[in-house]
């Protein structure tokens, strides 16, 4: 069940919804790169959950590796 907020007007997708196609782009990359073994690298910090999600469901061997990215330049005070 999903905990309603009262910031939140709706839900556009549910847990299980999300799960399902998680497991459904792990399964085209399993295919996509049957046969060797991928370097996958998650964008830090924003998308760790959704790479640790990915990564659990893919059965293909895989490195990992990480990167810490800043969106501000020079010019942010």
């Amino acid at each position: 069940m999903i905990e309603q907020h009262p910031n939140v007007e709706y839900v556009m997708l549910t847990d299980k919804q999300i799960a399902k196609r998680v497991k459904a782009v792990a399964k085209q990359l399993d295919k996509l790169y049957e046969g060797r073994t991928p370097v996958v690298v998650c964008i830090l910090k924003g998308s760790v959950v959704f790479f640790s999600d990915l990564i659990r469901n893919m059965k293909t061997p895989l490195t990992i590796d990480f990167m810490a990215v800043s969106s501000y330049g020079n010019g942010t005070k």
